[in-house]
């Protein structure tokens, strides 16, 4: 089995773990926000993981760079969660285990991420109406929108939800009809 599958396999029971525990206490937003806290600073300090990695610095070193590095700004929930990963060599899944975190609240609250490409900044209204959309039209209670500008498109939006991808822009649009053009 590759090292990513048993990662991801990894992250999501610690994550599930995670989830229910702080279910109960009412607290998954706040263990969400703070683990996309952590998983940017990781990505903007890969030395940090690196160092964390490392099986020639001792455990006790670890444990106080977590400490001191991030103990202060993030939650109780985190702080034991992080000592945990570095206790079991774990440290590098902490990106897969956020994005699975997010995964379950979404599931839970029956809402779900979309983005939208386009190729302008859209106005709020055009927002909102995306949004009513998809909520309607995937049975979501809430979908949170963030838009992406690429001004290849030409004009129209790209949406993607969940696993889907709707093509609305000029440019696949035109690329369709020359797909169509192409079989006559």
């Amino acid at each position: 089995m590759s090292n990513r599958l048993e990662n991801n396999k990894v992250a999501s029971r610690y994550a599930k773990a995670l989830f229910e525990s702080t279910v109960e206490s009412r607290e998954t937003n706040q263990v969400a926000s703070d683990l996309n806290a952590v998983s940017i600073l990781f990505e903007q300090v890969p030395s940090l993981l690196s160092f964390l990695e490392n099986p020639g610095v001792s455990q006790d070193e670890k444990l106080q760079l977590v400490q001191q590095e991030i103990g202060q700004s993030v939650g109780p929930w985190l702080n034991r969660l992080l000592k945990l990963l570095v206790e079991n060599n774990r440290a590098a899944i902490l990106p897969q285990l956020a994005a699975q975190f997010v995964t379950l609240i979404n599931q839970h609250e029956n809402t779900a991420q979309a983005e939208v490409v386009s190729a302008t900044e859209l106005e709020e209204e055009l927002r909102s109406r995306i949004r009513k959309t998809l909520e309607e039209a995937f049975g979501f209670s809430r979908v949170d929108l963030q838009n992406r500008v690429d001004p290849g498109l030409l004009g129209g939006v790209i949406v993607k939800i969940q696993d889907q991808v709707i093509d609305g822009s000029y440019v696949g649009r035109l690329e369709e009809l020359r797909k169509q053009i192409s079989k006559l």
